[in-house]
């Protein structure tokens, strides 16, 4: 049973600088990135174009064609969520040391590096993102766009990896200097969001929307817009749910399952339990985690509940999801309303 949802983004990948994911038939002849392009967005939807983008990245002429079009596929990539696909693409694309195609978006390789971290930060590997970071063009840039970005990421995944809020104090104050340094203006924004969602202070949510009022950041603190596509956001400690009481979100136990419980918890029993789909929605090793976004979710008028699963490591997760129902429905009906999710079968 997969129950990881951002394992489900890591299919069968083989892909190397050279080689990336299958070819096409040696016969449609040898094209530049740019007709490989234009192929895509003629097909009828952004996951045909996907697939196209895939099975034909072989077709590229050379290396410089091929550098640019990965570029172009991870990003597609991204969009869609699969984060993990990204990464490699984007890597891939930064291990070849050719020039960018004629007609295509331009990228160094440090930048190249910095998407592959980004897209491993929103498929939750932290360590693949902390290599990217630390690759070679990224430590010799001097471009100060791209120092900031390493230094926002670098950021955001020791906050994923620390254990509690406590544990996070020295992340915090990192970030609180970012805010003064003129060379990380450029993510300010960023760093604003990223106190005011940790810290739970009002003052950074205040500061962006005064500063930057039509940002996305400031949307979601105005709660016009919700945190979506990065679930990494929920591995990180926050201050408001450290001290979170037991809640009727979890799915009882048999010892636990007591009539009360039964009253208060919409979640179904083990027994029902056993081989159902239902739609994963998020996966924390913080319990307050969990518990947050059972609350949004269910303030949107679906069932949500978690259940718990420790793994060969010791480490307990938690596992957000909401049943299915008999004409499969939920996930789309979820991912209308804002929620990534993902079915499994229990």
């Amino acid at each position: 049973m997969r129950k990881v949802f951002f394992l489900v983004f890591s299919l069968i990948i083989l892909i190397s600088s050279n080689n990336v994911l299958s070819a096409a038939s040696p016969d449609e002849g040898e094209k530049s990135a740019m007709t490989l392009r234009a192929n895509a967005l003629l097909k009828e939807s952004a996951g045909e174009s996907l697939r196209y983008l895939t099975t034909h990245i072989g077709l590229a002429k050379n290396d410089m064609e091929r550098r640019s079009i990965l570029y172009y596929t991870a990003t597609l990539q991204e969009q869609m969520g699969h984060f993990t696909e990204a990464a490699v693409s984007y890597a891939s694309a930064a291990g070849i040391n050719e020039p960018d195609a004629k007609g295509m978006p331009k990228a160094t390789n440090a930048q190249l590096y910095i998407c592959a971290a980004r897209a491993s930060l929103g498929a939750c590997d932290f360590e693949s993102a902390d290599s990217y970071l630390d690759a070679s063009p990224v430590n010799s840039s001097k471009d100060q766009g791209i120092i900031a970005q390493k230094r926002l990421l670098g950021a955001w995944s020791a906050l994923c990896k620390v254990s509690d809020y406590e544990d996070a104090q020295g992340v915090i104050a990192n970030l609180q200097e970012f805010i003064e340094e003129e060379g990380m203006k450029d993510v300010k924004p960023s760093v604003l969001f990223t106190l005011w969602y940790v810290t739970g202070e009002s003052k950074y949510g205040d500061s962006l929307k005064k500063e930057f009022p039509y940002s996305p950041e400031t949307m979601i603190v105005e709660g016009k817009s919700e945190i979506m596509g990065l679930p990494f956001w929920y591995f990180m400690p926050r201050a408001s749910l450290k001290d979170e009481t037991p809640s009727v979100y979890e799915q009882p136990t048999a010892a636990a399952n007591t009539a009360e419980n039964d009253a208060q918890d919409s979640a179904p029993s083990e027994s029902k339990k056993k081989d159902k789909v239902v739609e994963q929605v998020g996966f924390f090793r913080d319990r307050a985690n969990a518990v947050d976004l059972v609350s949004r979710v269910k303030d949107k008028g679906f069932e949500a509940y978690y259940y718990t699963e420790t793994r060969s490591s010791g480490t307990m997760y938690y596992i957000v999801v909401v049943d299915e129902n008999r004409d499969g429905t939920v996930g789309k009906e979820l991912r209308a309303a804002g929620f990534d999710c993902y079915p499994i079968k229990e």
